[in-house]
């Protein structure tokens, strides 16, 4: 009966097998086992492509563990033959675990075959010259490899060095462009203005639907081969950071893409100011956990994700009952639209924006839609916020990491320890500085003295469900996103047992601040009372008077 056989082949980059190396290794080893009379087990692959020996992956990992399992468990018959094309090909590890997996093999009882040069080291062990040449050959095989390592390392820290001289590759954003003597990128002026349209009109609230559903109608050109703009594709575009001039090198670990060191700066040319992306990110966000609303022309739901109803909790959403005596559109409590344990009557939508927009002084609506004086400003204020926003979650990471470090009881606990201690420090540093902006974003957006008339007519017009402008209308509702945590309607007023139906509504700004409105009769402009409280006090608003209270 013959001896079995079985050919291993490694090769750690996909660039041999695309040549003609496996075919190769494969052929040489049907070749061997036909002249030497050994069965060649063709149904048992026993390959590991793209699997590095440097670090004993193949081992841990790859084909060879699972075949030395198996040689452990008596699947594989003592006295079968394993076929390689050098002993490099088993491992490139230290010379001590080189020598450790080679006498490894030959002490369960199988012979190693190299066919660079034909030799047979025998599981007998009966001539001890062939382990001295597996120790030499497997050395000089881990030396070559730490070698091209340390060389590859300093080769990318050396081209990265000079990042700003030289770019590290021709492969850029598509609306860049690698300049011909390879020291710069330049912009593609065309697709440029495009993104910086994307950009704007996403500062204004609006989401990649909507951009590309208007791009698409005006026959805007896509950047490469596609049919039309997809909602995909700007969401791609809107959260990469290149548009900022940032690269984030990558290199592949374990056959995983991961990111290789700090992002670098300044490396492409920036199409969008920081403020500017950060701004939008959080919108982004902001419209994730809260909905973005009805999408179309005079559908946006300025309360999506932010009104509930003051009795159950219940989300508020608008029911357009069509025209009619008894149509309309309304806001109401949907618990309630499904007679789910609440009793919620509906607030005619009209009446309640009128009233939101006109008692809630914090937001400048004129400034807001209008983008008039001060607008520039607010969204400067708006950025930065996003900015120290974005920080204070990377440092709260950091923080996180640090803690899971110190479980692991190691010699470096002190260093972990002083890491968190920087985190906490910058994070309360980062968490006043965001109060102090957010607070000064509210005083900031407070409505400026105008004739109440005009300001009367801006609202009317923003709150008309069927006439407004879409792009109003999603200003508005952004603001409202950005800034308000909760806004709690009561459609039958706080206490319905009375019989007044003096409806209410109350709003809980980002700051902490709130307001309530107590309406009174079918004017929405006309209070009852209306609160305005803070830390350390509360102003209450009635008949005209105007009293505070600490």
């Amino acid at each position: 009966m013959k001896a079995k056989a079985y050919s291993y082949i490694r090769m750690s980059k996909d660039i041999q097998l695309r040549g003609d190396s496996l075919r190769r290794q494969t052929e040489a080893s049907k070749k061997y086992a036909t002249e030497n009379d050994l069965e060649l087990v063709e149904d048992f692959k026993l390959e590991d492509i793209g699997v590095s020996a440097f670090q004993g992956k193949n081992v841990a990992q790859g084909s060879l563990g699972k075949f030395l399992a198996l040689v452990e468990e008596g699947q594989v018959p003592k006295g079968s033959y394993l076929i390689v094309e050098s002993l490099d090909r088993i491992s490139r590890q230290n010379p001590h675990a080189a020598t450790a997996l080679f006498l490894q093999i030959l002490q369960a009882g199988i012979n190693i075959v190299t066919l660079t040069d034909n030799h047979v080291y025998r599981a007998d062990g009966g001539n001890f010259s062939d382990i001295i040449v597996s120790v030499v050959i497997m050395s000089r095989a881990y030396e070559e490899s730490r070698t091209k390592s340390l060389r590859v390392g300093a080769a990318w820290e050396n081209k990265r060095r000079n990042i700003h001289k030289r770019k590290l590759t021709r492969v850029a954003p598509i609306w860049l462009k690698l300049s011909e003597d390879r020291s710069s990128f330049e912009l593609i002026p065309e697709r440029a203005a495009v993104l910086r349209a994307i950009f704007d009109e996403a500062d204004l609230g609006k989401g990649s639907l909507q951009i590309a559903r208007r791009l698409n109608q005006e026959g805007v050109p896509t950047f490469a081969p596609s049919k039309g703009w997809y909602e995909s594709y700007v969401s791609k575009v809107l959260t990469n950071r290149a548009v900022l001039g940032e690269f984030q090198p990558h290199h592949y670990v374990g056959g995983k893409r991961v990111p290789r060191g700090e992002p670098v700066s300044d490396y492409f040319p920036a199409i969008v100011p920081r403020e500017q992306f950060e701004r939008i990110q959080a919108g982004r966000a902001i419209r994730r956990l809260k909905g973005s609303g009805r999408k179309g022309r005079n559908n946006i739901n300025l309360f999506q994700g932010v009104a509930r109803c003051g009795y159950c909790n219940g989300r508020m959403m608008i029911v357009n009952k069509g025209d009619g005596p008894k149509g309309g559109v309304y806001l109401r409590c949907d618990n309630a639209r499904r007679g789910a344990d609440c009793k919620a009557s509906n607030w005619p939508l009209d009446h309640f924006e009128t009233a939101f927009l006109w008692f809630i002084e914090e937001l400048d609506v004129r400034t807001v839609i209008d983008g008039s004086e001060g607008e520039e400003a607010r969204k400067a204020l708006d950025g930065q916020i996003a900015i120290v926003s974005a920080e204070l979650v990377k440092q709260k990471v950091m923080r996180e990491r640090a803690f899971e470090l110190l479980g692991d009881s190691s010699a470096a606990a002190a260093f972990v320890k002083s890491k968190i201690d920087e985190a906490s420090l910058s994070i309360d540093g980062l968490e006043k500085r965001l109060a102090d902006l957010r607070g000064s974003a509210v005083t900031d957006q407070v409505r400026k003295s105008r004739p109440l008339e005009e300001v009367k007519e801006v609202i009317r017009n923003i709150g008309h469900w069927t006439l407004a402008s879409e792009d109003a209308r999603v200003k508005v509702s952004d603001w409202i996103k950005r800034n308000v945590k909760e806004l709690l309607a009561y459609s039958d007023g706080l206490e319905p047992a009375d019989g007044t139906k003096a409806r209410q509504f109350s709003v809980l700004f980002m700051t902490g601040e709130f307001r309530t409105v107590r309406l009174v009769g079918a004017d929405p402009m006309t209070a009852e009372y209306s609160i305005h409280a803070t830390d350390d006090r509360w102003v209450l608003l009635q008949n005209g008077k105007q009293s505070v209270h600490h």
